[in-house]
């Protein structure tokens, strides 16, 4: 598979992830408000009606509630690492690799920046050990080149 396609496929990857942990965050946030309205009903109760009407004591619906607001808090890091993991992926691979040349890294600087087309001198100068320079100079520009009669 090419860099390309594996740049679209991470990228709509992440597309669907982000829908689907946003839509999930959005469902765990909903079930704890939820279960946080029923223990103050829980407590409300309490005051009213005594300890006989509860299935369980208070207690344990503290217990529960704190323990699925943990497991959702969990469960969103784990979101989050996953979507940032793959996310350092896509940037990893979008970044541009470095050529070569000679077994060193070769930096390439045109005269005038961002010019292409037509026809340019190249000259290379040695850095270092480790560094090329590649100067493009612009010698024919493309409109010159390509002159309608």
């Amino acid at each position: 598979m090419s860099e390309p396609q594996k740049q679209g496929e991470i990228h709509n990857t992440e597309d669907k992830l982000r829908g689907r942990y946003s839509l999930l965050s959005k469902l765990f946030l909903l079930i704890t408000i939820l279960l946080i309205i029923c223990v103050v009903i829980v407590f409300a109760g309490v005051g009213s009606y005594g300890y006989n009407w509860l299935l369980i004591s208070v207690n344990s619906w503290i217990i529960i509630l704190c323990a699925l607001v943990g497991v959702f808090i969990i469960f969103e890091l784990i979101f989050y690492y996953h979507f940032t993991s793959l996310r350092k992926k896509r940037i990893k691979l979008e970044t541009p690799k470095p050529e070569y040349i000679n077994g060193k890294i070769l930096h390439v600087f045109t005269i005038p920046k961002g010019k292409e087309g037509g026809v340019f001198s190249k000259t290379y100068i040695d850095i270092d050990e480790h560094n090329v320079l590649r100067l493009r100079y612009l010698i024919i520009p493309p409109e010159e080149l390509f002159i309608k009669k």
